[in-house]
């Protein structure tokens, strides 16, 4: 089921609400998350790269009648990653996962921006019945994803260290600028998000993180996405017309042909970056998800 609307955005000077961050130890490093509210159990998660503050420009809030909780995922936000080595997306959802379970959050509505949309793909295939419903906005779900330059330039050895530690300060800024200016298209960057972005992403273990994920996730998505058709709980895909970083027809478009319960979103002349842009089709779709989990039937979307 395709349906079209478009909500109203947040205005591009709009300023992040802050929350008072909490963590919680997984496999012997600690996960940053935010959360608030009470009621059914909704999880935010951001993309590559990222934080919890993705969600809290407008999205965050407007949850507070459910009891949301945003993570930052490994090595990003104020998470740790000792090492990156071995963090796929499947990897992040089992410690996503094991820290929900640790926070005593059952059977949660699962939320997933871009890169994060993988990662909840990767969850609903690994712990089915453990998770209510899904929403996907902008997903990443095939293997045609683009890979970005710099991301191969970490790993390199002395070059890698070379451009983390040096270069980095110097360029980061500009790429950091650049990225969003694609990702919020046709919509405006929001000032306070972008300036917070800019300061966070460009630390060197931050960009050795987004690095390594943007690496892996091709190899993990050809996996996942041979799976896609078992996904039996509720799903909202949501999508912009004119995102320019995933292409809807090679990603949102097949997936929603592929997972049975599923509905999809178009925002009409709307970008990538969902959250920031379009909250209200992220909390609308959230409410759609649990009314069909709550009424216990795989034909509720």
């Amino acid at each position: 089921m395709k349906d079209r609307i478009d909500p109203a955005a947040v205005p591009a000077n709009a300023e992040p609400q802050s929350y008072a961050m909490r963590s919680v130890v997984v496999n012997g490093f600690r996960l940053n998350y935010i959360n608030a509210g009470s009621g059914r159990p909704v999880v935010l998660i951001h993309g590559n790269p990222g934080s919890h503050q993705d969600y809290t420009l407008s999205v965050f809030g407007k949850l507070s009648h459910y009891s949301v909780i945003a993570f930052d995922r490994p090595g990003h936000g104020y998470s740790e990653r000792p090492d990156s080595t071995g963090t796929t997306v499947e990897v992040q959802a089992d410690i996503i996962c094991d820290a929900l379970r640790r926070l005593s959050i059952n059977k949660p509505v699962l939320v997933g921006h871009s890169w994060g949309a993988s990662l909840v793909l990767a969850a609903a295939i690994a712990y089915g019945t453990a998770v209510s419903g899904i929403v996907l906005l902008a997903p990443a779900a095939y293997p045609t994803v683009s890979i970005e330059w710099w991301s191969v330039l970490p790993n390199i050895p002395l070059l890698g260290n070379l451009f983390v530690k040096t270069l980095t300060p110097l360029v980061g800024r500009a790429l950091v600028k650049a990225s969003l200016k694609d990702a919020f298209h046709p919509q405006d960057v929001h000032d306070h998000y972008a300036q917070r972005s800019a300061e966070m992403w460009t630390r060197p273990d931050r960009v050795r993180a987004c690095a390594y994920d943007e690496r892996t996730l091709r190899a993990s998505l050809k996996n996942l996405s041979q799976y896609y058709s078992e996904i039996q709980m509720p799903a909202v895909i949501i999508t912009g017309s004119a995102d320019r970083l995933l292409d809807p027809k090679e990603h949102a478009y097949p997936l929603q042909q592929t997972i049975k319960n599923s509905k999809l979103v178009v925002l009409p002349n709307t970008g990538h970056q969902l959250p920031q842009t379009r909250p209200d089709a992220v909390i609308s779709a959230v409410n759609v998800v649990w009314s069909a989990a709550s009424d216990g039937s795989v034909t509720g979307i």
